[in-house]
């Protein structure tokens, strides 16, 4: 990018004042990381049922697939950084635990739709909720974790993450044994309402709002946020662009991998054995940090994550575009490990360097314009792999994914700064 990185000490020394808090906070670490668990469980089996219960209980085609998929993730591209500075001047208990209460509603009543168009529009509305619920989190752990804690919150919360991942599809299909799929929807509903219960039991904030902002509008706040935001420090920046780039990387081949075991004449057991592989791996990841990674600071996990990432990715690509007929399944789920691993790395030390870095007052902004442009990469990502199949082959997503993987990580190693045990 041509431009010289270095941690800003002050905004760090900030956000270590302002997450200052006493030990009945401290204490209340483990809360918040149940009723993140238990969230984060019933989203799991939200996305699950989301596209399963309109193939197998309407027939759906893949346009009405598509149309789904939007409704649940548009509202964040589009409203997220709006709801943004709505969030940075409410508080963030309050808000996650109406968030909760909004999401367990909308999920029974997305288990008695009868028709698909109901059905899209409560999808949309949770969605809608959602933008509410995470980033109001976000804020939440910024005040209740100290920052010399949270490598080894979000590790643990990652590792826990993914092991609920893996558990969905098991859970999910033993409930349809004695209830109908779409009732299904009710195990998360009662995790989604469990965490509102947890999230009510947290101290209350004794952040104080200013009046002159509560005065101004909406856009007003929006406005002068986003130009805040062009002042946070350039660590906090590039580690958002890189997060960024992973979900682009990511989306290009992700979605058509399925196809491309198809194209090698692999069943779908073997999708399934790639996607819990990958979950595995983070997994694996995740608890690597908790147990060995404490000494180590947040940017040390981002470069190392994009390094395995890209050593993973680039394997991949090289085996679809020269090895293709000649390779196994045991070459593919040690490749979709080593991936989990990487980006599970990756995301740990992006989640810390977000709550490290950013300042209190603008982290909801920060939080939901980050993912607003995730999204836009999310939703742009498969088209253009879907375009590269169509104007190559099935192996060119993969390749481009690791050329853009290669640059994020020339960008990392570029970028920030050279780690001395002052800036660790």
């Amino acid at each position: 990018m041509g431009l010289s990185f270095k941690i800003n000490f002050s905004c760090i020394t900030m956000n270590q004042d302002a997450s200052h808090k006493p030990s009945s906070w401290t204490a209340s670490a483990p809360r918040l990381m149940t009723t993140q668990v238990l969230a984060g469980f019933s989203q799991w089996i939200d996305i699950f049922l989301i596209f399963s219960v309109p193939a197998f209980l309407w027939q759906s085609t893949p346009g009405q697939i598509a149309i789904i998929a939007s409704c649940f993730g548009l509202p964040g591209l589009f409203l997220g950084p709006f709801i943004g500075a709505i969030l940075d001047r409410l508080d963030a208990r309050r808000v996650a635990f109406i968030g909760a209460l909004i999401r367990t509603a909308l999920t029974g009543c997305i288990a008695f739709a009868g028709e698909f168009e109901f059905f899209s529009a409560l999808v949309m509305l949770k969605g809608m909720a959602n933008v509410f619920y995470w980033p109001a989190t976000s804020i939440l752990t910024q005040q209740l974790i100290g920052p010399t804690e949270r490598i080894n919150y979000f590790s643990s919360l990652s590792a826990l993450d993914q092991i609920t991942k893996i558990m969905t599809p098991l859970i999910a299909g033993a409930a349809t044994l004695f209830i109908e799929l779409r009732l299904v929807f009710l195990i998360s509903a009662i995790m989604t309402l469990a965490s509102a219960a947890i999230i009510f039991l947290l101290p209350k904030s004794n952040l104080q709002h200013h009046g002159k902002e509560f005065s101004e509008s909406v856009l007003q706040v929006f406005l002068a946020g986003q130009k805040l935001i062009k002042t946070l420090p350039s660590d906090l920046l590039l580690s958002i662009i890189l997060g960024i780039g992973i979900s682009f990387s990511l989306a290009i081949y992700d979605p058509h991998v399925a196809a491309y075991l198809n194209s090698l004449k692999f069943d779908p057991k073997t999708f399934s054995l790639l996607v819990s592989s990958t979950a595995t791996g983070a997994a694996c990841g995740a608890l690597c940090i908790r147990f060995f990674g404490k000494k180590f600071p947040p940017i040390r996990f981002i470069q190392t994550g994009i390094a395995i990432f890209f050593i993973a990715i680039s394997s991949i690509a090289t085996i679809a575009g020269y090895f293709s007929e000649t390779t196994n399944v045991a070459a593919l789920l040690i490749l979709w490990f080593i991936t989990g691993i990487g980006y599970e790395v990756f995301l740990i030390g992006s989640s810390v360097t977000m709550q490290n870095l950013c300042p209190p007052h603008l982290l909801g902004r920060v939080v939901t314009s980050a993912r607003s442009l995730q999204m836009l990469a999310v939703v742009t990502g498969p088209l253009i792999g879907a375009w590269l199949i169509s104007a190559r082959s099935r192996a060119t997503p993969f390749g481009v994914s690791a050329l853009v993987v290669c640059l994020l990580l020339m960008a990392s190693l570029r970028s920030f700064p050279r780690l001395t045990p002052t800036s660790r």
